[in-house]
């Protein structure tokens, strides 16, 4: 090959390498403005506050009201919830997933506290940290929490004690089947009926048993307190599975003279208050707390001053009212 040819192909294969050299700074130029456009969108784009609800038991239908009534609120004001709880009822599980969502720093915590003593440390933990904490359902009123959202489980007691002592006639015995021995609201719920019961000397409570929120434990603990104590003829459920339970064991027994009263709104309830097998039961609004809770939490973050107490409502359904009930 001649010098001329040489000569020409070098300066063929320079222009070449020029082309691609410019065309590789061009596309490197525009990849990295393509990039600093990303993350000036990702930093400018507001985030979805991140709320996490601890329930008391994942599945309990008591507890998917709470969720729905969450999740409602949280479409309405642009917060993603996220619903976590164990498979059975356990303190220690709802400590460890609250430990959790302390750990992952989300932007707020809503939980139920089954024990002041054992919550209010990891509640505190969590307000120091900077995450707020609202109570549901059952409050830890020595901790620094931000609010409770719930019944007033005194007063919710107190007016269980109230549709007793006006539904039933003549001198009786009652047999208590209540959700928790560790749990204070069903501890408040309790003395709140104990309260009303003591005014009244024909009705004399004769044994408490618990039934660790589940059916078949109140039933299985409902059978044991009738054979113990036959001479019972009122039973009484603070937890929203307990008036079912206890209409199993009063069929294993085949004790139809037992009145039966319950608390929440579960399906099979208001059926068994509208066929006669259960006399009423105090319903609460779970819907209604999990939507008031999101709702405060929401409000806490606009920097807005929210009430440390937020009751929300109870009534009495029985048959005069349950086909109203049923119809929501």
């Amino acid at each position: 090959m001649t010098d001329k040819k040489w000569t020409m192909s070098l300066i063929i294969l320079f222009f070449l390498f020029l082309y691609v050299l410019f065309h590789f700074i061009a596309s490197t130029q525009k990849l990295e403005k393509t990039v600093e456009q990303l993350q000036q969108a990702s930093h400018s784009a507001p985030q979805m506050p991140h709320f996490v609800l601890i329930s008391q038991e994942f599945d309990n239908p008591y507890w998917r009201k709470i969720e729905q009534g969450a999740k409602a609120a949280a479409n309405q004001y642009g917060v993603n919830v996220e619903y976590i709880g164990p498979l059975r009822t356990s303190m220690d599980e709802q400590m460890k997933l609250l430990e959790k969502a302390i750990a992952s720093r989300v932007d707020g915590i809503i939980v139920q506290s089954l024990n002041d003593k054992y919550f209010t440390p990891l509640i505190d933990k969590a307000i120091s940290r900077n995450i707020p904490v609202i109570t549901i359902d059952t409050d830890a009123p020595m901790s620094r929490r931000l609010a409770y959202v719930g019944t007033n489980n005194f007063e919710a007691g107190q007016l269980l004690g109230k549709a007793v002592a006006s539904r039933v006639k003549g001198k009786k015995k009652i047999g208590v089947i209540i959700g928790s021995d560790t749990a204070e609201n069903q501890q408040l719920r309790l003395k709140g009926f104990q309260s009303v019961i003591a005014q009244h000397p024909h009705l004399t409570i004769v044994a408490v048993s618990s039934s660790n929120i589940s059916r078949i434990q109140a039933s299985i603990q409902a059978e044991r307190m009738l054979r113990a104590h036959p001479d019972i003829s009122v039973m009484v459920g603070t937890s929203a599975l307990d008036a079912i339970g206890i209409l199993m064991a009063t069929k294993n027994l085949q004790r139809d003279d037992i009145e039966i009263f319950g608390f929440d709104d579960v399906e099979e309830t208001l059926q068994a208050i509208q066929h006669g097998k259960i006399v009423a039961t105090v319903i609460q609004k779970p819907y209604d707390m999990g939507f008031s809770a999101v709702k405060l939490m929401m409000d806490h973050l606009s920097a807005r001053e929210i009430e440390k107490e937020h009751f929300t409502s109870i009534e009495v359904i029985d048959k005069t009212n349950v086909q109203l009930e049923e119809a929501k």
